[in-house]
């Protein structure tokens, strides 16, 4: 599939790009390679300068939970909360929900709250 993505992101970069970073970055997490971390960057970007609200939110959350496996707990909460942002403008309630409730569970977990 990501070599399918990639060929719609050469022929479509405005629409595609994004996908194919999140994709990327969800296939480095699964092998345990750290290129995770610049590829759902990437993808938060992308989706971010095309206006994607709904596809970066998305973008942040798997970050997120990216973020929750590598121990960095601040980190992940922020993403959380942006992802919360972003599903918030899409009007996407249901979603801000979730989010909501994985920031309530993790917020006691990080510095700010100690």
């Amino acid at each position: 599939s990501i070599t399918l993505m990639s060929k719609w992101a050469k022929s479509c970069t405005w629409n595609f790009a994004n996908k194919l970073s999140l994709l990327q970055a969800e296939y480095f997490f699964l092998k345990n390679d750290e290129r995770a971390y610049a590829c759902y960057e990437a993808s938060i970007s992308q989706a971010r300068e095309h206006r994607f609200n709904h596809e970066e939110g998305l973008a942040h959350e798997k970050f997120a939970n990216y973020l929750l496996f590598i121990n960095k707990h601040d980190e992940a909460l922020q993403h959380f909360k942006d992802a919360k942002m972003c599903y918030s403008v899409w009007h996407a309630h249901v979603l801000v929900q979730r989010v909501e409730k994985a920031i309530e569970v993790l917020s006691p977990l990080c510095s700010d709250s100690r």
